[in-house]
């Protein structure tokens, strides 16, 4: 059972957030079920442009597991919420460069497409995609902005399977980055058990010192 004081059993994931929904009003929806300590609303890079969800801190993990009964389907400008704990949806093995992303992350990057879902066959080929291939495919969009616009608009879902797998690309950053701060809590634990360890043996070898008194002479 995660306790109620772990920061990761709090954290609510919120998607399909209508990009035309002020933060003010996702944090009101959200605020309905109870106080919100923090709210990141994602957003792309390098555009600026916000990606439809967004992580939501509560202050116990009951509030959280509130949400997702309760948030779940909630219209904000017309779009159901999708709804989850954040940890349920990040929290699974890192995967390797070369790896399948696998199923299950495919069809939730697909949940997280504006406007039409991309079609299933698209879904299940790009779960059968690394790391790698996402990356490879990504470069499409280095064609220069009108020339893609322009493939879009000519080829029917290649616009939401374009988004599909940034999205994809996206999960895998933030698990990337999950386990670098998971790295670095390991590494400063390790370091800290090593302080301690030194300073109760200091602590020994200068008790044993005094212990030991010089035997002075006899006049």
């Amino acid at each position: 059972m995660a306790s109620a004081n772990c920061r990761c059993s709090r954290m609510v994931y919120v998607g399909n957030i209508a990009f035309n929904a002020t933060e003010e009003e996702a944090r009101g929806a959200c605020e309905l079920i109870g106080p919100v300590l923090s709210m990141r609303l994602a957003t792309d890079a390098a555009t600026g442009k916000r990606k439809g969800y967004a992580f939501v801190e509560y202050a116990d993990d009951a509030t959280a597991q509130s949400a997702c009964r309760n948030l779940q389907g909630h219209l904000l400008r017309g779009r159901p919420l999708r709804v989850g704990l954040a940890d349920s949806d990040r929290a699974r093995r890192r995967k390797g460069e070369h790896e399948p992303v696998g199923l299950e992350d495919a069809i939730h990057a697909a949940s997280l497409v504006s406007g039409r879902p991309p079609a299933a066959s698209i879904t299940r080929l790009l779960a059968t995609a690394s790391r790698h291939h996402l990356r490879t495919m990504a470069t499409f969009e280095s064609m220069g902005a009108e020339a893609c616009k322009a493939l879009k608009e000519q080829v029917p879902g290649l616009a939401e399977a374009m988004e599909q797998v940034q999205h994809l690309l996206d999960m895998a950053a933030a698990d990337d980055a999950a386990e670098e701060a998971r790295r670095k809590k390991r590494v400063a634990s390790a370091a800290e058990e090593s302080d301690d360890q030194r300073a109760k043996l200091r602590k020994v070898e200068d008790g044993g010192k005094a212990a030991v008194r010089p035997i002075l002479p006899c006049f």
